[in-house]
């Protein structure tokens, strides 16, 4: 069982980092939704604080009750918002919209929506595990 939430840690700081460096990467770009800096800032801080507070727990360093809730809810913040960054960013329909231009990742966001979607999923798992307290 802690194998699977060491596991879900590292996917979760593989998404927060790859969200930071896409979504700097093509700012200001034709067909890529403007997105506040501070929003992003606020959705990295409140997932690597969660993720932060996940491997402490882990590794039996904290154990309290209101490190466990914070670490749930920095984590539920961080869904959340990467949630509705994907929520901005559809695939544009009108005559004159323009699909994003030289994103060599991906065609689109899948990988951003497998990856905030794996997240939410993990974090609900992270709830689980730390409130039932099998890890």
């Amino acid at each position: 069982m802690t194998a699977i939430a060491w596991t879900l840690v590292a996917l979760g700081v593989l998404a927060l980092v790859l969200t930071q460096v896409r979504l700097r990467r093509y700012r200001a770009q034709r067909g890529m939704p403007d997105i506040a800096p501070w929003i992003l800032n606020v959705h990295s801080v409140a997932g690597g604080a969660g993720l932060l507070l996940v491997v402490l727990r882990l590794l039996d360093i904290v154990s309290s009750g209101t490190a466990m809730w914070l670490a749930i809810v920095g984590l539920a913040i961080a869904s959340l918002i990467g949630l509705s960054f994907l929520a901005r960013w559809r695939r544009p329909s009108g005559r004159h919209a323009e699909h994003l231009r030289g994103d060599g990742w991906t065609n689109g966001p899948w990988l951003s929506q497998i990856a905030h979607f794996g997240m939410l999923i993990g974090t609900v798992f992270l709830a689980w595990g730390m409130l039932s307290g099998r890890f």
